[in-house]
């Protein structure tokens, strides 16, 4: 290619730049199936995981986050709600809510176990 057929990259302007990330922004949806029946799971929004953070409680975390991400598949209409906590606790532990716990942590990005963890320590050392 020689100098005159060099395509010039025009950079964006902040308009272009904010349409095309506002259109882009689809949440990640994965299909899994806990105790025989199968539901999605939503990628949650940066909020949800902040109001998540909130909470001290891993259990009731946990239990909100399932609460929250859980859908009917196909819908927007989530299978579980706040009053549904409690039930959720009593869960047995085992495959079904490895797996769930799984999920949630492919759509965060963040080990629900470990996150507690890591933030305490310090949010903040890796810029100084």
């Amino acid at each position: 290619m020689n100098d005159q057929t060099k395509q010039v990259k025009v950079p964006l302007t902040r308009d272009q730049i904010r349409a095309k990330v506002f259109s882009k922004i689809k949440p990640r949806i994965i299909d899994i199936n806990v105790f025989g029946v199968d539901i999605e799971l939503h990628q949650p929004t940066l909020k949800a995981i902040l109001e998540a953070q909130d909470t001290e409680d891993t259990g009731t975390r946990m239990a909100q986050m399932i609460i929250n991400y859980a859908y009917v598949p196909g819908t927007t209409t989530r299978v579980f709600d706040e009053a549904d906590a409690p039930m959720i606790l009593t869960w047995p532990f085992g495959d079904d809510l490895i797996r769930l716990q799984k999920a949630i942590t492919l759509l965060t990005g963040v080990d629900v176990t470990g996150a507690e963890k890591e933030v305490t320590e310090s949010p903040l050392k890796e810029l100084s």
